[in-house]
């Protein structure tokens, strides 16, 4: 049984054949990789092939590590008078020892750090399992130019893809993980995301799954909001688990693409990913690494690409009607076949329309002023 509550007769066929495919994905994946005892003579040779970007030369992390193990010295240093000829006897660090060693662990701690992400094991591994299984391994693409909506943000200051994950015949799959950072000193922040990437042949509408379950506090954890008026109730119980947004007067195309039996498949296999069809891309999202050590976590995400790359070829067969015909075939008076109609997405069915994020924000005012005199009335 998966993970949706609903019985073996309540999900028919559609359910039963979803079953199978993971199946058949669980079997064919080889994951022994991501966990199997590692050869250290060959991660030595692939450490000297990462970039400096995943495993920074040992100086970059050294002086600065020193120097913050050296610092309580010197304050030691300059607090007991020794630049001024006092003896080391007359020094009183009573009451004062734990902001001297705070430094030191703190140093130990990015020491630590430093030297993990030196070892190159996470790599070697992800390089291994994607080698086992017909995969192309990169350890980081830096401001990966990509329409999704994880990929650019107001303010951003730089943009990377880690652990890059790509089907040796097929460049048009990737499993990565994705980090942004916006401002820079103390205004710095870093959003984090696991995504997957499938290319399509043809641009269709953008479309966006909003998955219910990992959303909190009534807020999406998609980065963008979208208009409300732009969202689509479906059949049976689909929207307790994701909410569909498509572009006005779209709805029609969109029932087309997410059929009954795909809704199903969602449900049961990527009801924790959000999605976004965007142009020619098909992306998986999630506040999680995507591409891990994990190897229940890898079956999971082919899993979800399984249930979209089956329905690949029908979906490039979609035509957008409000695209002008082939001007040649309307000279002549003749219908234009179904086949001839051009490929590509109107305007106005090529972005959904946003909104601002910040109603929780005006929500949690009032509710805070609320307390506040409720705490006040208490303590008066």
């Amino acid at each position: 049984m998966l993970g949706t509550g609903r019985s073996i007769v309540e999900r028919g066929q559609a359910g039963l054949i979803a079953e199978c495919a993971d199946i058949v994905v669980r079997v064919m994946l080889d994951t022994s990789p991501l966990t199997a005892p590692i050869d250290r003579r060959e991660l030595r040779a692939f450490r000297r092939t990462l970039p400096s970007s995943v495993r920074p030369g040992i100086a970059s992390f050294f002086l600065p590590v020193a120097f913050i193990l050296l610092f309580p010295v010197l304050l030691i240093f300059l607090d007991g008078g020794w630049a001024f000829g006092d003896d080391l006897s007359s020094l009183d660090l009573s009451g004062r020892i734990v902001p001297y060693l705070v430094m030191p662990l703190f140093g130990i701690v990015l020491l630590a750090r430093a030297l993990l992400r030196r070892n190159g094991v996470r790599s070697f591994r992800l390089d291994r399992f994607a080698r086992a299984n017909s995969f192309a391994y990169t350890a980081r693409v830096d401001g990966p130019r990509l329409p999704g909506m994880i990929f650019a943000r107001q303010g951003e200051t730089s943009a990377f893809s880690t652990d890059l994950v790509r089907r040796e015949s097929d460049p048009s799959f990737v499993v990565a993980n994705h980090t942004l950072a916006t401002g820079s000193g103390k205004e710095r922040k870093e959003y984090r995301w696991g995504y997957v990437a499938l290319r399509l042949n043809t641009p269709l509408p953008h479309i966006v799954l909003d998955a219910q379950r990992n959303n909190s506090w009534g807020k999406s954890s998609l980065p963008v909001a979208l208009v409300s008026r732009q969202r689509l109730s479906l059949e049976g119980d689909f929207d307790r688990y994701f909410a569909l947004y498509c572009p006005e007067g779209y709805e029609a195309d969109a029932l087309y693409l997410f059929t009954p039996d795909i809704m199903a498949r969602l449900i049961d296999s990527a009801a924790l990913f959000d999605v976004e069809i965007i142009d020619d891309y098909v992306f998986l999202y999630s506040t999680e690494e995507v591409s891990t050590l994990d190897p229940a976590r890898w079956q999971q995400v082919l899993a979800a690409v399984d249930i979209f790359s089956r329905r690949v070829a029908q979906w490039e067969r979609w035509r957008d009607d409000r695209i002008e015909v082939d001007a040649r075939a309307e000279k002549k008076g003749d219908a234009v076949p179904y086949s001839a109609r051009r490929t590509g997405v109107a305007s106005q069915g090529r972005r959904l329309a946003r909104r601002s994020n910040l109603w929780h924000i005006v929500l949690i005012i009032p509710v805070l002023i609320v307390l506040y005199g409720i705490f006040s009335a208490m303590f008066r």
